[in-house]
């Protein structure tokens, strides 16, 4: 009994032991929680997430780099209209810090209003206005004529181009001009081309889209990489404009997809 008793008492004090030691799991929890970004050499933005607080003239921050989160002065950014996007709790963004304020931001980007399915439509244009070597129309009659405008008004189909941007920072994209084939190097109209870009990043409070870096087996050939840059103009819940080198190019949000995207990672 008095064995029994012993072995009882001491089952007990180990137990005590183990329950009042955290375990490695245990410290590992309480660790801070640090997110991952892409960083970019030379890259000067500051990323985190937006916080309870954030109103038109503060946004409150918790920095990436961990850390109790930071109250930012935006005023004079959503005056130059360099905030884009609205902040709401929980959501990536990125930011520049005013270096000779550093309680102030320049600019500001809400990177999860930035993911999603953007949309355009391009109307064709006549292939002669494309080609100046084209020889010169032929006088027609008011018939020809009519039978003319009436193919073209057929063959005057919008396309839609769209550009996924997703959160691993990549893109794909669908739509654009019609595959080439013989009948439509005939074809008296012609679509814009577009360019498949395959990953997007924000840098210094632009946006580089990527293309290219292909290789062909079939002649041992390879294309480099190539960046897009482009400033954003405004972004909204369902608009975006950015001004890229040759031109300035507005899109448009697909809803749907941002439901599909916001239910996949389980933020309401």
């Amino acid at each position: 009994m008095r064995r029994n008793g012993f072995w009882g008492l001491l089952v007990m004090v180990v137990l005590l032991i183990a329950c009042g030691r955290p375990s490695a799991d245990q410290d590992k929890d309480e660790q801070p929680f640090v997110t991952r970004s892409y960083e970019a050499v030379g890259d000067s933005m500051l990323y985190g997430l937006a916080c309870d607080g954030c109103t038109d003239t503060v946004l409150v921050l918790l920095p990436d780099s961990g850390g109790d989160p930071v109250n930012y002065n935006i005023l004079q950014a959503m005056r130059e209209h360099k905030v884009f996007g609205r902040p709401t709790i929980g959501d990536k963004m990125a930011v520049l810090v005013n270096p000779e304020n550093p309680t102030e931001l320049l600019l500001a980007i809400d990177l999860e209003q930035v993911k999603g399915t953007w949309y355009y439509v391009e109307m064709p244009q006549l292939r002669h206005h494309r080609d100046s070597s084209a020889a010169p129309l032929v006088q027609l009659s008011k018939e020809d004529q009519s039978q003319m405008d009436s193919m073209l008004r057929e063959l005057m189909v919008p396309r839609e181009y769209s550009y996924s941007l997703k959160r691993d920072f990549t893109v794909s994209s669908a739509g654009g001009p019609p595959r080439t084939s013989s009948l439509d190097r005939q074809s008296p109209v012609v679509y814009p081309p577009m360019k498949r870009y395959t990953e997007w990043h924000v840098f210094n409070g632009k946006i580089i889209f990527t293309y290219g870096g292909y290789f062909n087996p079939s002649n041992n050939d390879s294309v480099a990489l190539v960046n897009d840059t482009a400033e954003f103009v405004y972004l909204r819940r369902d608009s975006m404009a950015l001004r890229f080198a040759d031109r300035l190019q507005g899109f448009t949000l697909k809803r749907d997809t941002v439901m599909e995207d916001l239910g996949a990672s389980g933020k309401k």
